[in-house]
């Protein structure tokens, strides 16, 4: 494992960049940028990002640019949250940002986004007092999370966060005590549904992590309310602050940044909702955060203890997969993958030969919803599952992959990922193809393939002797798939051993 890690967290509110060296599974931070770019006070009522804005925010990213580019791939992780999921135009933006940085950006759900949280809070609290309650206001979103020692238990990602409540209930600036109760309520509501199973759980300890947080520990300690952390008290009292200033631009709070006070109102009501909500006493901050999870994910990529592998694993054994026959395809697939190696994947190999044993893995899931079109069924279950450690592109990967593992072929499918990451995927799925074809009879005894050999686009499958006319199913299958491989660019030959 490289000793030098970058995660850069695209928030809805700000951008985080730290750069850390790793030593004996520690983070030590080398290098760490912030800057406050507001990206979802910059969505306009077609979920458009405004030009300006985004402006902004590239000339942001050319600046972490400079810092990361020459790093390595493999220990660079760059996440989009809230405003990016919900940008229409956040493709655009996304194709401007990966020039500056000279790294892929991924977009993740709300689950996967609490649930780095909880992994960049769990490796910076000392105290180990059984569960523990995560809670992360940020600019677009609130993660709400119930762990135990390093392990998410419950997560939840609501639609709220301290730039769209604001912008929703304080847009002209005017604080009043209706608008301030009608955030409230509209808080509680989002809350509601989950306060039950979250009180069923428990916890011992309250955590608060992020800017919101932080910048309400630092406005109730400079004002003499808390002596750490957030207390409902202090919540209070800065909401009474809020009232009498009347005007966002008259809030005097020491402890407040000047950069914070546009989007505080919002932060505030979002975190004493929650207090009242889950009857919170106190809640003490932690330094770790989103970007501190992506950087002990990524270490736990490089040490084999990746969490993808274990959603896989647990999304197969859910829908009871025949897994000795995932085993066998894997297997194949394997053998495939090991022969074209150096010609087809030897800058990428690590990941994409993950990715081969995941939809070699789930490439039946379907058959849980019916045999006919199961294909498509899997497209639609991997695509839509909360798969904990892929981003959506990376899932949306996985789920193409599955929906093409047989019958007629559309490698057009695979443009949106790139000319790099789509030549990729298309070889991947031709060798997926060929392990699900060669254990069509789904029997214990080997495929007789003796040797695949290739040259940029052309295949050749060598088998033992006598073993094609001793399998005439598999013979027409092979057929069948050079004639759909015909279309795509790519043309495939199978012979004997003896017939070369």
């Amino acid at each position: 494992m490289p000793d030098v890690l970058a995660a850069i967290d695209l928030g809805s509110n700000s951008f985080h960049m730290i750069v850390a060296r790793q030593e004996s599974g520690q983070i030590i931070i080398i290098d760490k940028l912030r800057e406050m770019v507001r990206l979802a006070s910059g969505l306009d009522d077609e979920n458009r990002i405004d030009p300006e804005v985004m402006q902004k925010a590239l000339d942001c990213l050319a600046r972490f640019g400079e810092r990361i580019r020459h790093l390595h791939a493999d220990v660079v992780r760059i996440v989009g949250t809230n405003t990016l999921r919900k940008a229409k135009n956040s493709r655009e933006f996304m194709r401007k940002a990966e020039a500056l940085l000279g790294h892929p950006i991924e977009i993740i759900s709300g689950i996967e986004e609490a649930r780095l949280i909880y992994a960049g809070v769990s490796h910076n609290v000392d105290k180990d007092n059984g569960h523990r309650l995560v809670t992360d206001i940020g600019g677009g979103s609130t993660e709400i999370i119930i762990g135990e020692r390093f392990k998410p238990l419950l997560m939840e990602s609501l639609y709220m966060g301290c730039v769209n409540m604001s912008k929703m209930f304080f847009a002209d600036g005017n604080i009043t005590l209706k608008r301030v109760k009608k955030a409230h309520m509209h808080a509680m509501m989002k809350l509601e549904p989950h306060i039950e199973p979250y009180s069923e759980l428990g916890w011992q300890d309250s955590i608060g992590a992020s800017g919101t947080a932080r910048s309400i520990e630092k406005i109730s300690i400079a004002q003499g309310w808390t002596d750490n952390g957030i207390s409902i008290e202090a919540l209070d009292n800065i909401i009474e602050h809020f009232l009498l200033a009347g005007q966002i631009e008259d809030i005097d709070l020491q402890g407040l940044k000047a950069e914070r006070k546009a989007v505080i109102v919002g932060g505030v009501i979002v975190m004493r909702a929650i207090f009242i909500a889950l009857r919170i006493k106190h809640m003490i901050i932690s330094d770790g955060a989103l970007r501190e999870g992506i950087l002990y994910d990524l270490i736990g990529r490089a040490e084999n203890n990746d969490a993808r592998s274990e959603s896989v694993e647990l999304f197969a054994k859910r829908f009871v997969l025949d897994l000795k026959h995932a085993e066998r395809v894997q297997k194949m697939a394997q053998q495939l993958f090991t022969q074209v190696q150096r010609c087809w994947f030897e800058k990428n190999a690590n990941e994409a030969e993950k990715y081969l044993q995941w939809a070699a893995t789930l490439h039946e899931i379907g058959l849980c919803i019916a045999h006919s079109q199961y294909h498509h069924h899997g497209y639609y279950m991997t695509l839509n599952a909360d798969l904990m450690g892929f981003s959506k592109q990376d899932q949306n990967l996985l789920a193409l992959l599955i929906k093409m593992h047989r019958r007629s072929l559309d490698m057009s499918q695979f443009d949106d990922f790139g000319e790099k990451n789509s030549r990729m995927a298309q070889r991947l799925l031709i060798l997926l193809r060929l392990a699900v074809l060669l254990n069509r009879s789904r029997t214990l005894q080997a495929p007789g393939l003796n040797s695949i050999k290739i040259d940029n686009k052309s295949m050749q499958l060598v088998f033992q002797d006598n073993w094609l006319e001793q399998h005439p199913l598999s013979y027409s299958d092979l057929e069948l798939e050079a004639e759909y491989l015909q279309g795509t660019g790519y043309t495939l030959a199978f012979n004997s051993e003896s017939d070369l």
